[in-house]
């Protein structure tokens, strides 16, 4: 589907609220993109997948019989089999440093049989987020580049591996709480423990484990 079939999609879904005389700069206000910046992308077929989704999410469409028309009996089968998770452009660093408080994500589909391999450590009732890890502090179980599965809402214990915001920014650590501090331990013992007041310190979740060498994502 190209930028004028999603264009007069968009006018037809428009006209059906009671708007009138649609033109290309009413869709592009309507998704919140200047009408220069939308007649360029036109230009280009140049598609803007996530205000065209936000456009649709507003109104209770199925993307998926927008963009596919891909019917109710199809999408159910398809859900049974597959679950979207989010994977986030943040980096979490098994060494120091590299901060980074960016959370923008996408979203990645995943066969459900392979996700319960990870879910068999936490049980599916968490909500499993994907995070790409960068140094070597937690080698050799953990490498630059891997894919963290992490399970949000995950109970603390002691001695488990968590997805930590530090005010070093985000890290991967084993953990332990001793009194009002907060210790993160690396598997490589070239890396020396780092304590921080718990209070400065937010868990995102549990280390449940990783994908390693996806190079489709």
């Amino acid at each position: 589907m190209d930028m004028n079939e999603i264009t007069e999609r968009l006018k037809d879904i428009l006209a059906t609220e009671g708007k009138k005389n649609i033109k290309d700069a009413d869709v592009a206000r309507e998704l919140g993109i200047s009408p220069n910046a939308y007649a360029q992308m036109k230009f280009r077929n140049s598609i803007p997948y996530k205000e065209i989704m936000d456009f649709l999410s507003k109104r209770n469409i199925s993307i998926n019989l927008f963009f596919y028309n891909q019917e109710n009996k199809n999408l159910e089968a398809s859900e049974k089999r597959y679950k979207t998770l989010r994977l986030f452009n943040v980096r979490a660093s098994l060494g120091g440093g590299g901060y980074n408080d960016d959370e923008e994500f996408d979203e990645v589909v995943i066969d459900k049989k392979i996700l319960q391999k990870f879910e068999h450590g936490c049980g599916p009732m968490y909500d499993l987020d994907i995070i790409s890890a960068i140094g070597d502090s937690m080698e050799p179980h953990i490498m630059e580049d891997d894919l963290c599965m992490i399970a949000r809402g995950y109970p603390y214990k002691d001695g488990d591996v968590y997805a930590v915001n530090t005010p070093d920014g985000l890290v991967i650590k084993e953990c332990y709480k001793q009194a009002d501090e907060l210790m993160l331990v690396s598997y490589n013992p070239l890396y020396t423990p780092i304590r921080f007041r718990q209070c400065e310190c937010q868990i995102v979740g549990k280390f449940i484990g990783l994908m390693r060498d996806v190079r489709w994502i």
